[in-house]
């Protein structure tokens, strides 16, 4: 796995395909992860060894060595790989190891639900360490299950971002033949994201609001309310902008749905820059983080003004020829502005070799744009002069979100934490509220299923919520 197992290891690190980093050395950014948080090797065994002679709060030398077994197999996948092999063997690699990390991490969140809902004893003494990617410390130790449930959950979304980075990287040129089966895979990419939504979404939600108050003032950047609101909105955006791949190609949609699409993309990223701006993040990843919000946010005004522009050309409101042309021009203006923070995005440490390819809509847009405005100007001038241009420049069309994501349900406590000594479980269950980004489009938010953190015993797995399906996009 190319994931950092310490902060010192990052010029290392740099030259790996794997993750943000690995993504944004080559230059094949597609869907950008910062980096992975990884857990540290400690002496979990000795601790809980010691804990078991001094109190009575202890657990059976059984699970305790499914614990350190678990956490110490999450190390070493997070450790990095042989980069010897040639890119196309990586790549697979990389993908082999998403799928291991992932799989030992939901192997790993039953046994730890048991210390987050009912075994605070036994963890309150013992100090969780991960190392940090976007905060200005390199590493963070704390004495709670939470900030180790949030971990998980956090890497968990990382992990489906940098799976989907890796459907959408190509590792042979795609001819016409091979286009179809292309299209496939951004469809599963969308479903990878969204699947990164859910993970985002249950931090948001179900966890953090249930954390002590004194643990989540100790969190690190990577991990605040707010990190997770972006990463979330990231995911969303990226997973709308394939959605607007599809229909820009598509010769059959109509210019209303694209628009609304591009506008949906604006709201994702507004959201996710204005909460990195608002995070103490470090220089390096973190300063690439708020340029890659601010490049995709460029490029989706850009696109949403050019949409905009067109359905407008259509109407037959006073003026709105001179509107329309304010919408081109804005679009051209903000397009220039994207190809800026792109370089800015490529050039800021850990610099990249290649500038990040254009990709998705933007590449079938980022000539016509400047084309169509210059050529709208003319056919202003020559026909529709006598038009009053704006003051400024028309507002885009606030539209609901319409892609949703299935909220991700914590699985139930595992049964060997059932009448152990020292655990001594509560009940208090939390209601989820489904957020807007979550929402159909003009659907009252609804209460969700509670979560309960704090069960009595390990019980069945509650009934999965019911999956909020992507609908038509309607103008």
């Amino acid at each position: 796995m190319g994931c950092i197992q310490s902060s010192d290891a990052i010029e290392d690190w740099e030259s790996s395909t794997y993750g943000g980093g690995g993504s944004a050395a080559n230059g094949e950014v597609y869907v950008f992860v910062p980096g992975f948080r990884a857990p540290k090797n400690v002496e979990l065994a000795a601790h809980l060894l010691l804990q078991q002679q001094a109190s009575s709060s202890s657990i059976s030398p059984e699970l305790a060595t499914r614990l350190v077994s678990l956490r110490s197999r999450i190390s070493h996948l997070a450790a990095k790989p042989d980069r010897s092999s040639s890119h196309k063997s990586r790549h697979a690699d990389d993908e082999q190891g998403v799928v291991d990390l992932a799989k030992a991490l939901e192997g790993y969140l039953p046994l730890l639900m048991g210390l987050t809902t009912g075994g605070e004893k036994l963890s309150s003494s013992f100090r969780f360490e991960w190392t940090n990617v976007e905060d200005e410390k390199k590493e963070t130790a704390l004495s709670s299950a939470y900030y180790e449930l949030l971990s998980v959950l956090h890497l968990l979304g990382m992990l489906a971002m940098q799976d989907a980075n890796l459907m959408l990287t190509p590792t042979l040129e795609i001819d016409d033949y091979k286009s179809k089966i292309f299209e496939g895979i951004k469809r599963m990419a969308i479903e990878t994201l969204l699947k990164a939504v859910s993970y985002f979404e249950c931090a948001i939600s179900a966890v953090i609001p249930n954390a002590p108050d004194d643990i989540k003032a100790k969190l690190p950047a990577d991990l605040m309310e707010g990190m997770f609101i972006a990463l979330e909105q990231q995911a969303l955006g990226q997973a709308v902008e394939l959605q607007l791949g599809f229909a820009v190609e598509n010769v059959t949609a109509s210019l209303a749905v694209k628009r609304r699409l591009a506008c949906e993309q604006v709201k994702c990223w507004e959201q996710a820059q204005e909460k990195l701006a608002c995070m103490p993040l470090a220089e390096g990843w973190g300063a690439k983080h708020i340029l890659f919000a601010k490049w995709k946010l460029a490029e989706a005004k850009a696109m949403a003004y050019y949409f905009h522009a067109q359905v407008l050309e259509e109407g037959f409101e006073v003026d709105t020829h001179a509107h329309a042309l304010a919408c081109f021009r804005e679009s051209v203006s903000y397009l220039k502005e994207g190809q800026r923070q792109r370089v800015y995005f490529n050039n800021t440490y850990p610099s990249s070799r290649l500038l990040p390819p254009i990709w998705g809509p933007m590449k079938h847009l980022s000539e016509r744009i400047p084309r169509e405005a210059l050529s709208k100007a003319r056919i202003f001038r020559d026909s529709y002069n006598e038009e009053t241009a704006p003051e400024t420049t028309p507002k885009l069309p606030d539209f609901p979100i319409a892609l949703t994501a299935e909220l991700y349900v914590l699985p139930p406590v595992d049964p060997a934490w059932e009448s152990k000594c020292g655990y001594e479980a509560r009940t208090s269950s939390l209601t989820v509220d489904v957020p807007s980004l979550l929402a159909k489009t003009n659907q009252d938010q609804k209460l969700l299923t509670p979560v309960d953190l704090h069960r009595q015993q390990p019980v069945s797995p509650p009934p999965p919520l019911s999956l909020v399906a992507p609908e038509p996009v309607q103008a």
